[in-house]
């Protein structure tokens, strides 16, 4: 009798189909998202498009014209931020270095980020303003240039500065 049990639960095992194995991506906030993948493959992140150094141009045409000019981009990955957050380092030929971070998603980068108490020299003097910097940029993956507009608002913490200006981003990676 027990011979015969054996042999059926054998048979009803041996029976079973086994499931083929998907390899892919299982992270939703991947872009390579598979949702039938029941194996793990790599993933690629929005941000992963976008670290990496760029050059180009911060214009900003009114009240901080001052701080146009050659213009350094650094982008990297947040560490502490989400998996498609970044750090972003803006740094101009005016010597202003003002780093922010942003979200990337698809081909935008989102910046909302507010500085506070950083020192800047305006017209020869140390100024200390706290700055909000938002804004959208995007990024052409065939020409790899960076563009957009960033909307900078400086506010004096000493001295009663109060400048805001829209400034047009136009950057190509190194």
């Amino acid at each position: 009798m027990l011979l015969i049990l054996g042999l059926a639960l054998f048979t009803i095992q041996s029976c079973k189909k086994e499931e083929a194995e998907i390899k892919g991506c299982r992270d939703k906030d991947a872009e390579n998202y598979n949702a039938s993948a029941n194996v793990d493959g790599d993933c690629t992140y929005a941000r992963d498009k976008f670290v990496g150094t760029y050059n180009g141009t911060l214009t900003c045409p009114g009240s901080l014209a001052l701080l146009s000019g050659a213009t350094s981009f650094n982008i990297d990955e947040n560490i502490a931020g989400g998996k498609n957050d970044v750090t972003v380092l803006i740094t101009t030929t005016t010597g202003l270095v003002v780093p922010v971070t942003g979200t990337c998603s698809g081909n935008k980068l989102t910046i909302d980020a507010v500085l506070k108490d950083l020192k800047i020299n305006l017209l020869g003097s140390e100024v200390r303003v706290d700055i909000t910097a938002k804004g959208e940029v995007t990024l052409d993956t065939t020409t790899k240039i960076l563009s957009g507009t960033l909307n900078l608002n400086t506010k004096g913490i000493e001295l009663p500065i109060d400048l805001t200006d829209n400034c047009p981003i136009n950057a190509t990676k190194q």
